[in-house]
């Protein structure tokens, strides 16, 4: 897969888990995700602590597997919230772009 470019409404962070688990995203060249922020989404619960260490270990991973973040977009016309609190300068929304540095 050349580029993957995925926005699933706070599903996106289940969908990058399984890609990783399953070494699937080690198939593809650039990975796009709209990410979401506002609320932890499908399947992710736990405390505000557990959700973001749980984000973090989803983005640490793809470094891991040597994906680098190229290029980041702040969604401002979307709410500013970060997990249902008001965030000043902050979107509920961002997409984040990672090229993976294996890729041949």
């Amino acid at each position: 897969i050349d580029v993957l470019k995925a926005d699933m409404e706070s599903a996106e962070w289940k969908i990058l888990e399984n890609l990783i688990l399953e070494d699937v995203v080690l198939q593809i060249g650039q990975l796009v995700f709209e990410i979401h922020v506002h609320w932890p989404g499908f399947e992710v619960s736990g405390n505000d602590s557990t959700v973001v260490r749980y984000w973090y270990s989803l983005l640490k991973e793809l470094e891991l597997k040597e994906f680098r973040l190229f290029h980041t977009y702040k969604d401002l016309s979307k709410p500013q919230i970060f997990l249902k609190r008001a965030a000043f300068n902050a979107s509920s929304c961002y997409t984040l772009s990672w090229v993976n540095t294996r890729w041949k």
